[in-house]
């Protein structure tokens, strides 16, 4: 390589080292080398300010009643059940029982709520098969389990008669001691 071409590659290099120099003490002052990019205004709609899940968003109280630890009266318990469910939510929370002090559970292990359908002022509540395949009491026991059943579905004023159905049928009885075919209103002297 002869003097001039040494002379422009050494020319080269000190002019990459000085850029790359410029660049590196603009970075640590925080600045770069192109101008910012202005920003539009966005056109966008404002996110919607509702909750993901919409049944969280709108919760109704409602009281649970459970037989009390003497078995002759139901104590209730207050509980907040998604609005937009209430009905099947009051029912379930009814079954899955209770941890109150004085208070017992009354469905049987395994017994699951199919679902509750309101037809005016009747609501019809759907178990699975183990209300009448496991159900252990006598005929103290299915009083209160229909009457805690009766009186928690009747707590929404729009209730007024409650159905007991297993598996989409109407049941002539859950254990042999009481008429379960037709609707029940809301008993009177057990509630506590």
């Amino acid at each position: 390589m002869n003097n001039t071409g040494k002379a422009a590659m050494a020319a080269a290099m000190t002019a990459v080292l000085l850029m790359t120099a410029g660049c590196e003490e603009a970075g640590k002052q925080g600045q770069t080398s192109t101008p910012p990019a202005v920003s539009k205004p966005s056109t966008a709609k404002p996110a919607d300010p509702k909750p993901a899940n919409p049944a969280l968003a709108k919760q109704e109280e409602v009281k649970l009643y459970f037989p009390n630890d003497a078995g002759d009266g139901l104590g209730s318990v207050k509980i907040s059940v998604p609005a937009e469910d209430k009905y099947t939510a009051a029912a379930k929370a009814l079954v899955a029982g209770t941890k109150e002090p004085g208070l017992t559970d009354i469905f049987p292990m395994g017994v699951k709520v199919l679902g509750v359908k309101i037809e005016g002022n009747l609501a019809i509540v759907d178990f699975s098969k183990e209300l009448t395949h496991k159900f252990v009491g006598g005929s103290t026991g299915e009083q209160m389990l229909i009457s805690a059943l009766v009186n928690t579905m009747t707590e929404f004023p729009e209730i007024e008669r409650v159905l007991i159905t297993v598996e989409g049928e109407r049941i002539e009885t859950i254990a042999g001691h009481l008429d379960t075919s037709e609707p029940f209103t809301r008993p009177t002297g057990l509630v506590q």
